[in-house]
């Protein structure tokens, strides 16, 4: 995995001589949104994470917020409505699908363990489910449960869904709903990001104008199966043993 760090001052001032025009002072927002699009250009960007370290490091309370795109499985940190990372995530699995909408960071916990998702031993100690869920499993006499480990949890919602450490195999879900991010970009988040900080799910991503529609499943289509034409056979010989009248005058 490669990441991408860009260094830049928070407020960067060009001067151009046009003629004998004045110094023009260039938009300070201008080289974070460029360094950006250059991050996009490269090959296999997709697998990589990008991260503005100087604004990260302006990261406050009242002017960060997440944008999480189920589509790309991407995940965005905004600092003053600049990206500060661009990142990859893995959300719900189709059958455990990430609600969409506008949430905040509700609770934070270092050390979290699911209480519905783990792995479950017999009594011998060996392992029987890789994916257990408590809500329809049978801990069978002497075994147990453990819960997966969810480091760095970051909730937002009442229903157990949150943002932490986990492993993200690149653009594709794979979890039971939550929102898994690799541990280097979940360790910044957790850090920075206080309670409250607003967080949006969504197929898009409305900070680079994309938009929120969810994808149609591609159906294949049916193959048209053309019936064989079925011609009347002729009409086979009487061969019967009923005596035929006889044609001999009397």
């Amino acid at each position: 995995m490669r990441i991408l760090s860009i260094l830049l001052p928070a407020s960067l001032a060009s001067i151009a001589l046009v003629g004998c025009q004045s110094p023009r002072a260039v938009d300070s927002k201008k080289p974070a949104q460029l360094a950006h699009q250059a991050f996009r250009t490269q090959p296999d960007w997709s697998k990589d994470t990008y991260r503005n370290e100087a604004l990260i490091a302006n990261a406050a309370a009242k002017n960060a917020r997440v944008e999480i795109a189920i589509n790309p499985q991407r995940g965005l940190l905004l600092i003053d409505n600049q990206i500060a990372m661009d990142f990859p995530v893995a959300t719900g699995r189709p059958t455990y699908p990430t609600p969409t909408g506008h949430f905040t960071i509700r609770e934070k916990k270092a050390d979290h363990v699911s209480n519905l998702y783990g792995k479950l031993y017999d009594a011998e100690g060996k392992l029987i489910d890789s994916d257990a869920d408590t809500r329809t499993m049978i801990v069978p006499e002497g075994g147990r449960f453990e819960g997966s480990s969810m480091p760095n949890w970051m909730r937002i919602t009442d229903s157990g869904v949150g943002m932490h450490i986990g492993h993200v195999p690149g653009g594709r879900p794979a979890s039971h709903g939550c929102i898994r991010i690799r541990r280097q970009t979940a360790q910044t988040l957790y850090k920075i990001l206080p309670v409250g900080t607003p967080v949006t799910v969504s197929y898009g991503m409305p900070a680079l104008g994309e938009g929120d529609a969810k994808p149609t499943p591609q159906v294949a289509p049916r193959p048209i199966k053309i019936k064989p034409i079925t011609r009347p056979s002729p009409a086979a010989p009487d061969i019967s043993d009923t005596p035929k009248p006889s044609t001999n005058p009397q």
